[in-house]
C-alpha cells in the first residue's frame, strides 16, 4: 500500500510505502517542544519506505537538541512533513501524517514518547529499529 500526502501548500510531498494496514501502524506523540507546539503525529514501519519530494530549494532542515536529526519543513508553508537521519550509512526517517495530511490516522489516540533521557547512541538504536529507509 502507498499512502501520500503533502504539506499544507502542496510543495512538500510525502509517499510511504507499507504492507500494514494504517490501523495497525504505530502513532506517536513525541513531547518534545518542537513536537508538540506542531500538533506532530509521527508513524513509521521498519520494513516500509519512505519518499520526499519537492523542488530544489522548497525544503528547510531543521536541526535541535542532539543535532542528528534532521526535520524537514516546507520552505513556503512552514509544515513539518518528516524526520530523516543518517543511521548506518542509510538515511532513515519518520512521517508526520498530520503535517503531511496522510489520510486514515483521524480518530487514533497517539501514543505520547519521551526521549528527554536518551543517549545519542540510545537515540540511534531505538531509529534503527523502528524507522524506516528514506529517500529526500
Amino acid at each position: 500500500m502507498i499512502l501520500r500526502g503533502a504539506c499544507h501548500c502542496g510543495q512538500v510531498e510525502v509517499a510511504f510505502e507499507t504492507a500494514m494496514s494504517v490501523a495497525d501502524l504505530p502513532l506517536r506523540a513525541c513531547q518534545c517542544s518542537f513536537c508538540r507546539t506542531r500538533g506532530a503525529l509521527t508513524t513509521s514501519d521498519p520494513d516500509g519506505h519512505l519518499f520526499v519530494e519537492a523542488a530544489p530549494g522548497s525544503v528547510n532542515r531543521y536541526q535541535f537538541g542532539l543535532k542528528i536529526t534532521d526535520f524537514l519543513l516546507c520552505a513556503e508553508c512552514g509544515t513539518y512533513v518528516a524526520a530523516v537521519s543518517e543511521i548506518g550509512g542509510a538515511t532513515m526517517g519518520i512521517v508526520n501524517v498530520l503535517g503531511a495530511q496522510v489520510p486514515g490516522f483521524q480518530g487514533r489516540d497517539p501514543d505520547p514518547m519521551l526521549y528527554d533521557d536518551e543517549t545519542p547512541d540510545e537515540r540511534t538504536a531505538r531509529r534503527r529499529d523502528r524507522w524506516m529507509k528514506a529517500v529526500v
